[in-house]
This record gives C-alpha cells, structure tokens and sequence, in this order.
C-alpha cells in the first residue's frame, strides 16, 4: 500500500468516525441576561398582587361614593356602589352616618384625600390595607347652613374581604393624628 492510498483511508475513516459521531456545530451559548431583566414573579406573587389592587379600588371607590353621598345631603339606604364595594360593620357605620345626614338635613363640602395606602397582612380571603385620610378641607354644615363639623387628619387600618370574586371593606379602626407616617 502506498503513502497516497492509506492517507487516503485514514482521512475517509475519521471522516466516517465523525459523522457517525453526531458532529455538528456546536448551539450558540445562551444570550446573557441583561441589568434591566427582572426574576419572573411566582403564581402566588403575582395574585397578591392583583387581590391588593383590586382591595384598593374597593377601598378607594367606597371611599368616593361616601363623600358623594355625604355633599348630596345622606341617604336612607346603601348605594348599589356602596353594597359592591363594602359589606359587615364598615357598610352598616356609614350606612347608619348617611342615613343620620339625611334625618338631620346634614350635607358636607369639601374632598376628602386618601394621603396613602400600605398594604399589611394578606390571606386568599382577606387583607389589610393601612391608610392616612385627609379630610381637613372638608366641612359638615347643619339644616341651617351653620358649620357642624370638620374634617381630620387620621389613619385606619381596614380589613378587606374577598366575597365571591369581589373584594369588599369589611372592617376598619382609625384614629386622629397630626400626621401622616
């Protein structure tokens, strides 16, 4: 056998050995994550999340309905915006302030500033939001149009209950302060 023909056969076997090895060109490396990519939220994360959004709109939705009420003169009943966004002791408190409103012929003026809100505890059916309310630049005038009453400053801590799909201001406890923290 000559030089020629066993390089020959030698260069057909490694080439026979390569291909029945699977060679291929090797995957390109994975791309590298970059400074603005955030870790992928977890299922429960992120249903925290919708459940603290959606008790914050009931919250501050009930909280709007309240005032409107309370500047249109009280009411004798819950609004159907009222019983959507509240249930248990909160709604039948403000139930019973409109309903005194409307018997004294009470009206407020003025907004109401919901200052901030802090989410706290958190279960599947039930959450905490931490609030500071300003509703100093609001005032309650009489049947006689002479000042009753004015707004504070003040911070409640209000328990918010999902009822079916809905979240709902079940409970709250509040107090005066000078500011809010």
């Amino acid at each position: 056998m000559t030089v020629g023909k066993a390089g020959r056969i030698l260069a057909a076997l490694i080439l026979v050995g390569l291909l029945a090895s699977g060679c291929t060109t090797p995957p390109p490396p994975p791309p590298t994550p970059s400074a603005s990519q955030t870790p992928t939220e977890s299922a429960i994360e992120r249903q925290q999340q919708l459940d603290y959004e959606a008790a914050e709109k009931s919250y501050r939705t009930f909280r709007a309905e309240i005032s409107r009420v309370a500047k249109a003169g009280g009411s004798s009943r819950a609004t159907t915006a009222m019983k959507a966004t509240a249930g248990g002791p909160y709604l039948d408190e403000y139930v019973n302030l409109l309903r005194a409103f409307k018997e004294g012929a009470f009206h407020d003026e003025g907004d109401e500033k919901i200052v901030l809100i802090r989410r706290g505890g958190y279960s599947n059916n039930a959450l905490i939001l931490d609030t500071c309310e300003d509703s100093r630049s609001v005032i309650t005038y009489d049947a006689n149009q002479e000042v009753f009453g004015k707004g504070e400053l003040r911070t409640a801590k209000v328990e918010v209950r999902k009822s079916g799909n809905f979240w709902r201001v079940w409970q709250g406890d509040g107090k005066k302060v000078n500011k809010c923290a």
